[in-house]
């Protein structure tokens, strides 16, 4: 973990409990800890017997896309053809699905997008797997905030399955690319809360994606920058800014 998202959470007046592991790894772990000291475990993964706070923390993610959509009206008048959601567990995402099929007459094609490294709704999809598989890769990704090895199965998991009309899994490549481009146009969007307009940035030079996404001139696309320069000194590295 990056030293600025360190100091993030201690500031918080939280005490920092360094896990030698990944994610999941450390997911594990709490829950151990949670057990044996008696604590209320709070997080948006899921599993058997665990599925009431994930629910309430996938619903409280509705908020993000209840004011995005009625901004969208109020600014331009138009509703999302498409919304591409970036993926850790999932939670964030299945929110979003849950809100927009509820708001809205026509629902818009959902793309969930995760770092190749940490594809775990792409992995369950691919196999017909029933959302307890872990991805292939090593969850090692740029995506700091995206590397999660198994979704949240219980909760966010079925809405992925059943609504998502895409899967997409993206090298580090493109998360660089779209915090440099988004920086171009006055955004400051990190390497993990860019990815849902990384992935519209791979599809815009392609016209096969395109066209299996159903991107066309007059989609309407929503994109949601979830993560500022949460680690400033990567961000400045890749925007090019001299690191002081």
């Amino acid at each position: 973990m990056a030293e600025a998202r360190r100091e993030r959470i201690r500031a918080q007046g939280a005490e920092l409990v360094e896990v030698d592991g990944d994610y999941d790894t450390t997911v594990a772990h709490v829950i151990r800890e949670a057990e044996e000291r008696g604590w209320v475990l709070v997080g948006d993964t899921s599993w058997e017997g665990y599925e009431q706070v994930p629910r309430d923390i996938t619903t409280a993610y509705s908020t993000i896309f209840a004011e995005a959509l009625q901004q969208m009206w109020d600014e331009v008048g138009l509703e999302p053809t498409h919304v591409m959601l970036q993926v850790g567990v999932g939670s964030f995402a299945a929110g979003g699905i849950a809100y927009c099929l509820k708001a809205l007459q026509t629902p818009p094609r959902f793309v969930s997008v995760e770092p190749v490294d940490a594809d775990c709704i792409y992995e369950n999809v691919r196999v017909c797997g029933d959302g307890t598989l872990s991805c292939q890769g090593k969850t090692e990704s740029i995506s700091a905030g995206l590397n999660c090895g198994i979704p949240a199965g219980k909760t966010a998991w079925p809405l992925l399955r059943d609504h998502c009309s895409a899967y997409v899994a993206l090298g580090d490549g493109w998360p660089v690319a779209a915090v440099r481009e988004l920086y171009a146009k006055g955004v400051v969007a990190g390497e993990s809360g860019c990815c849902g307009y990384a992935a519209l940035m791979a599809a815009r030079g392609n016209e096969s994606v395109q066209r299996d996404l159903g991107l066309s001139e007059e989609s309407v696309v929503l994109v949601v920058n979830t993560e500022g320069a949460t680690d400033p000194l990567l961000y400045n590295e890749i925007i090019g800014k001299p690191v002081v």
